[in-house]
């Protein structure tokens, strides 16, 4: 049984795959720019996207867009 809460809904799973998708995108660790903070899960993010997308579901168009103002 996995650790993480998965998406029940419709709605979640969009939120989930919006989010998963912009924090791989962002994960500036692997490329030294950022140290210390909380760090990017990027194995479930990559499962996230992986289990939404065999649901039909895939990130929002605009999910960068929307959701990189609010973390930085």
């Amino acid at each position: 049984m996995s650790e993480h809460k998965d998406p029940q809904t419709r709605e979640e799973w969009q939120e989930a795959l919006d989010m998963a998708s912009v924090l791989m995108l962002i994960d500036a660790r692997k490329y030294g720019l950022i140290t210390g903070g909380p760090e990017v899960n990027v194995e479930r993010c990559a499962d996230v996207l992986r289990r939404g997308a065999a649901r039909g579901y895939k990130p929002s168009a605009d999910a960068v867009e929307r959701l990189l103002p609010v973390w930085m």
